[in-house]
């Protein structure tokens, strides 16, 4: 009675998990636009970062620090030359040296500095061309998954349109519980085989009449513990 029925089940669930493949190869392949923008946008996010970090190095404050530094000492050197007692030499000297310090440690972090704000600049540089470049290979790829998406949603429409005749072949009791238990388990698969006494789902052993029913085609069963609706292996012969 539900033998054919059962082979029909058994062309479904493999045309179900030929187009699950399918429907994969779509993700895959939209993933492939998604992670390229999504690189894109990473690449810019963080060239307002470095942006940040480069005005934060503040190189032209410590330009501006060291060139008044600098003016100071020129004015102070000069006032030295013109010290006439040794209390203002003794001064003018502390006070030189104290400046060409600071100077010294300014100019040691400006130039450290200089070469941060360097390596910023080559990075933004190269994510602007990695952005600017990575446009036309966006289209293409575009283009490319356009096409492979089309192929596959044909191939998805054809087998859909299969099983839909074969469920309209199926026994109507069946196509019912085989639709109410696929909802249930969705997205997994709400069949199982009965393989050398067991469910081949949950591995739970059946019982005689169980497998007597099912194996002759009798009846309608669902494992007793996962509730999946069980396909005899007779119905493979048939």
């Amino acid at each position: 009675m539900f033998l054919e029925s059962f082979r029909h089940l058994i062309e479904i669930e493999a045309l179900k998990k030929q187009n699950q493949q399918n429907a994969d190869t779509i993700s895959s392949e939209n993933k492939r636009i998604s992670d390229l923008e999504e690189r894109r946008k990473k690449s810019q996010s963080q060239n307002e970062i470095l942006k940040i970090e480069e005005k934060n190095l503040k190189l032209t404050d410590s330009q501006n620090q060291i060139e008044d530094l600098q003016g100071r000492l020129t004015k102070l050197t000069s006032q030295l030359a013109m010290a006439t007692t040794l209390p203002q030499e003794t001064a003018f000297k502390n006070q030189i040296q104290t400046i060409q310090s600071e100077i010294e440690k300014l100019e040691e972090s400006y130039f450290e500095n200089l070469e941060k704000s360097e390596e910023i600049q080559n990075t933004i540089k190269e994510n602007n061309d990695f952005f600017n470049g990575s446009l036309i290979t966006l289209e293409e790829i575009k283009t490319e998954v356009a096409k492979v998406i089309a192929t596959e949603e044909v191939i998805i429409a054809n087998r859909i349109k299969r099983i839909d005749a074969l469920m309209d072949l199926c026994n109507p009791s069946m196509k019912s519980v085989y639709l109410d238990l696929e909802k249930k388990f969705k997205p997994k698969s709400c069949v199982a085989y009965l393989i050398d006494k067991k469910c081949s789902a949950c591995h739970m052993a059946t019982d005689a009449t169980l497998r007597s029913t099912l194996e002759e085609g009798r009846g309608l069963e669902c494992c007793p513990n996962c509730s999946r609706l069980l396909i005899p292996e007779t119905a493979k012969i048939y």
